[in-house]
């Protein structure tokens, strides 16, 4: 039917420039954001499993974080704990000598006495001073700090220091003032040297456990990363390709549009 009202051409090549106009417009979009996903409606669901694994993404990245601050933290409490160490070794050195029979009590074995009184205050200052970020270490009150090492509650690393002063340590009452003092102290600091030991052991453990946790949280930070992108991300070569085609039925949409105006034209030869 030939018809002036209603311009059924016109309104069909118009119905499809919206929708061209549409599409070219999201892949726009897409190509300047570099995303596929710019809002919810270009695909909710995706957006819904994207930001699940953005959130577990930048709690991986954080527990990696504190995990790193984990390890200083250990590296701080083995340095005092190794000098302590020092400390023990040069007291028994000098248990071990004063044990010796060619030494007399006065002035001899007070002058070594002095110098274990100074080496066991030295061990009490270590101890109630080493800290990590004000957090002390070694004074008995470092006892199952948590380390949230992982994006979940469940991933935790329970750390615990002893007592490491001199009286923590089994050393704060040693006596070289006579060979029989000096000889029970060389058992006494032969005690307090195996609990040292056993502490820089055991910080050798912790360190190894979190450097583990370390690469297996970036192991998974990494592919998290991968699956995040192929969900957002924009494929810029097929949006390079729909934004060309859009643009080429764009003018050929313009063009039909502009033949269906001129074919009412048509109409009015029916009048001459």
């Amino acid at each position: 039917m030939t018809s002036i009202a209603t311009n059924t051409p016109a309104l069909r090549v118009h119905y499809h420039g919206i929708t061209n106009q549409k599409a070219e417009d999201q892949a726009t979009e897409r190509l300047a954001s570099g995303r596929r996903i710019n809002q919810a409606s270009d695909d909710a669901a995706g957006l819904f499993l994207s930001e699940r694994i953005k959130l577990k993404i930048r709690g991986v990245d954080r527990a990696i974080k504190n995990s790193q601050d984990s390890i200083g933290l250990l590296s701080t409490a083995e340095s005092a704990v190794d000098e302590i160490r020092n400390i023990i070794l040069r007291m028994r050195e000098l248990s071990v000598q004063m044990a010796n029979g060619v030494y007399l009590n006065a002035p001899d074995r007070n002058y070594a006495q002095a110098e274990v009184d100074q080496l066991i205050q030295q061990i009490d200052m270590i101890a109630n001073n080493a800290n990590f970020n004000d957090v002390k270490l070694l004074d008995g009150s470092f006892q199952n700090i948590g380390i949230q090492s992982g994006h979940t509650a469940e991933e935790r690393i329970s750390l615990y220091f002893g007592d490491r002063s001199a009286s923590g340590i089994g050393a704060a009452s040693i006596d070289v003032t006579t060979q029989a003092s000096a000889l029970a102290a060389m058992e006494t600091l032969g005690n307090s040297l195996a609990i040292i030991s056993n502490d820089l052991s055991m910080m050798g453990a912790f360190q190894n456990r979190i450097g583990h946790n370390i690469s297996a949280l970036s192991s998974s930070q990494k592919f998290s990363t991968i699956a995040y992108g192929r969900i957002v991300d924009a494929d810029m070569a097929e949006e390079a390709t729909n934004l060309s085609k859009t643009q080429v039925l764009a003018q050929a949409n313009a063009a039909m549009l502009a033949q269906s105006n001129r074919s009412l034209s048509l109409i009015m030869t029916l009048f001459n």
